[in-house]
């Protein structure tokens, strides 16, 4: 479980959750499984047809009212015609009997395109946060490249079969790279919260695989650095460490990491965490950070440090949201919801959807394999959107971290008086903006 703030709550970081999960600020799938889609990729009982004698009309119509045709439109441009079958009538069948007609040059059914990838992950009509910032038009820009990689410094992943955790089902082609667990000095950065896992999900949760949600990023690969607890506290000093690891990570002599996310923050500006941000930085890495859900003015450290992408969250409506904090800081929203709401009125709470496993059966048994989808609020759920762009961004060639924070600034749709803002900063993101502001796919 996610503690309350205490008194000593100026010496330690907290992960930015809307509330303590005593409040029942997520919400779990679990009892809602809803088929899947029907399968095909065709118009159901319509059939395109190329004639040889298409100005013969007596032919064409016998051959249409023999397989079933109720109604016919022929093109502008030749004569191919648009078929409309009786109730009940097979489409593979009258293609087999058109294609056996000597008149017929052709017959197949009316086959289904999109202009982007829309994938066929079950859940993924109800990630509105995706559709909000356009996800099918930047994956029709980019979706990543495993050569590029996202820290999550947060409570961990659950992204290895290690003891009493469990990899979670939706990372089956997400790619991992070896962490850091800040409070044992291991590799297994094991997440025993919830949180990190979800957060993760945003970033790189596998796509187009027919399971679960998506991620933004899910071409990209992820790096599980443990720096929160089990309860999502950590320290200055602990986020400082899991930073230096990242920056001094390498693999085959590079260091594929390009993006930090921070879904955490405290109340209070740290030496030692703003040099630690500005070691990553100088190194090429870019530092997402979530500005803090307490509906505030003032952002959170290290959000409020100059050298990170500060998110602020916006809910269903497109609006800021209640909880998030604002100030001169701020430098854009993302999608972090309300559950609270339901403003598309699909009768589900209106939080970011992700996998993760149930924080109950975890707190309460220390189980790590109860897993589903979680409706989750929160700044720390905008970050990740950000910290996606971010990877996306790199991938398609941006690679300063200066140039990266002011493309997804100069592209954010203005939600606020003209221009940046205290509340809404720059405005909600809007990645293939950003992405086909390269020239690469105009």
């Amino acid at each position: 479980m996610i503690s309350p703030r205490s008194a000593l709550a100026a010496l330690v970081l907290v992960a930015l959750v809307a509330s303590p999960l005593a409040a029942q600020r997520y919400f779990s799938l679990r009892a809602v499984r809803r088929p899947a889609p029907p399968a095909g990729s065709y118009v159901p009982g319509e059939v395109i047809v190329g004639f040889a004698v298409a100005d013969d009309f007596a032919r064409v119509e016998r051959a249409l009212r023999g397989v079933g045709g109720v109604a016919a439109r022929r093109s502008r441009h030749g004569g191919r015609f648009l078929v409309t079958l009786e109730e009940g009538r097979s489409v593979a069948s009258a293609v087999a009997e058109l294609e056996a007609m000597p008149e017929v040059e052709y017959a197949e059914p009316n086959g289904i395109v999109s202009a982007f990838l829309t994938p066929d992950d079950p859940e993924f009509e109800l990630q509105w946060h995706m559709r909000q910032i356009g996800a099918e038009r930047t994956w029709d820009i980019q979706t990543g490249d495993p050569s590029v990689a996202v820290a999550i410094l947060d409570t961990g992943i659950a992204y290895e079969d290690f003891g009493p955790f469990r990899k979670a089902p939706d990372f089956g082609n997400t790619v991992f790279l070896r962490g850091f667990n800040v409070f044992d000095g291991s590799e297994h950065a094991n997440d025993d919260n919830f949180h990190g896992t979800h957060v993760a999900s945003t970033v790189a949760e596998s796509t187009n695989n027919g399971l679960g949600a998506v991620g933004l990023a899910f071409g990209c690969a992820l790096m599980p650095v443990k720096v929160l607890d089990s309860d999502g506290t950590g320290t200055f000093f602990g986020v400082s460490e899991g930073i230096d690891y990242v920056v001094n990570f390498r693999q085959d002599g590079q260091n594929p990491v390009k993006v930090i996310n921070l879904s955490l923050g405290g109340d209070f500006v740290s030496t030692t965490l703003g040099a630690a941000v500005d070691r990553a930085v100088d190194a090429g890495i870019t530092v997402v950070a979530a500005s803090g859900n307490e509906g505030k003015r003032g952002v959170s450290f290290p959000a409020s440090h100059a050298r990170t992408i500060a998110v602020g969250a916006t809910d269903g409506r497109r609006e800021r949201a209640i909880y998030s904090n604002t100030g001169p800081e701020l430098d854009v929203l993302a999608p972090g919801g309300n559950v609270d709401r339901d403003d598309d009125r699909n009768g589900f709470p209106d939080g970011v959807l992700q996998q993760t496993f149930d924080p109950f059966t975890a707190a309460v048994f220390g189980r790590y394999d109860d897993f589903d989808l979680f409706f989750v609020d929160g700044t720390s759920q905008a970050a990740p959107h950000v910290a996606a762009i971010a990877a996306l961004l790199y991938t398609q060639g941006i690679t300063d971290p200066d140039a990266i924070r002011e493309s997804i600034r100069s592209t954010a749709e203005d939600l606020g008086p003209e221009g940046r803002d205290d509340d809404t900063g720059y405005g909600l993101v809007q990645p293939a903006r950003a992405l086909s502001g390269l020239g690469l796919n105009q």
